[in-house]
């Protein structure tokens, strides 16, 4: 596990602060940079909002609900440049893969 994660903060488009933490990483490979900027627990499904910012700069922003249960995921919109860039098309619920990403996330975003 990596050691202490800091907050940072970032100036989304709408030029609101908000703080945001580094998402962990389990295994190394990726090359590119996640965050978390919101999480909010409903019962045991987490809604979270997460920026990943690509070795050539590339930031998307990806909206996701994880099942803390089951850790299956659904990404609800995904988009780039900007939160409101994100658009809206929910997939349906996957099993989580090891080591990716989106694993990393699912985990981070269910501990208490």
């Amino acid at each position: 596990m990596i050691g202490r994660v800091l907050p940072t903060l970032i100036i989304l488009a709408s030029q609101t602060a908000v703080a945001e933490t580094a998402i962990p990483r389990s295994i190394p490979g990726d090359k590119g940079r996640y965050f978390l900027i919101e999480r909010v627990r409903q019962g045991h499904i987490v809604k979270a909002l997460h920026r990943r910012v690509a070795p050539d700069g590339t930031v998307g922003f990806t909206r996701a609900e994880t099942d803390c249960r089951t850790m299956h995921m659904r990404e609800l919109g995904y988009g780039e440049g900007g939160v409101d860039k994100i658009r809206i098309a929910p997939t349906r619920w996957f099993e989580l893969v090891g080591g990716s990403s989106k694993s990393d996330l699912a985990h981070f975003a269910c501990a208490p």
